[in-house]
């Protein structure tokens, strides 16, 4: 199982549990039975999403995408920025990810995205909504 999947599937499961357990909490304190009811419901919509997660990362209906950042350009007026990847056959790959996504040119990433028809049929572009998470590769060092 991948790092950055793994982590993200932890944070989710560790939010949904610790909201039941503050709505619980809350609710019984004051006896809100109501509150503890929404706070149930929204920690079982969480167990489904944190299941629903991990049969992704389970069954490997993900895609990866390993290559060095060369540039990234950021869009005006929008949260986003336009990302170039390449590959180690020296295929490109543009990706529209948030600004605030952290990758630097001229550094090894390796990617992760939801399978979706659009990605599979070939097309290169990649955006934000299916990203799943990225890692940082170390350096590749040639030997002279």
């Amino acid at each position: 199982m991948p790092k950055p999947l793994f982590t993200k599937l932890i944070v989710q499961a560790a939010v949904g549990f610790f909201f039941v357990l503050v709505g619980c909490v809350y609710g019984i304190h004051f006896k809100d039975y109501i509150f503890i009811m929404l706070s149930l419901l929204i920690g079982l919509c969480n167990l489904i999403r944190t299941y629903s997660f991990y049969r992704l990362i389970y069954n490997r209906d993900y895609l990866v995408l390993s290559g060095t950042c060369i540039r990234q350009t950021s869009l005006l007026l929008k949260k986003s920025r336009w990302i170039v990847l390449v590959d180690e056959t020296q295929r490109e790959y543009r990706l529209t990810l948030d600004k605030d996504s952290g990758l630097l040119p001229g550094h090894r990433y390796r990617l992760y995205f939801r399978r979706s028809d659009g990605l599979d049929s070939g097309y290169m572009n990649y955006s934000t909504t299916d990203l799943l998470g990225y890692e940082e590769l170390p350096a590749v060092t040639e030997d002279v």
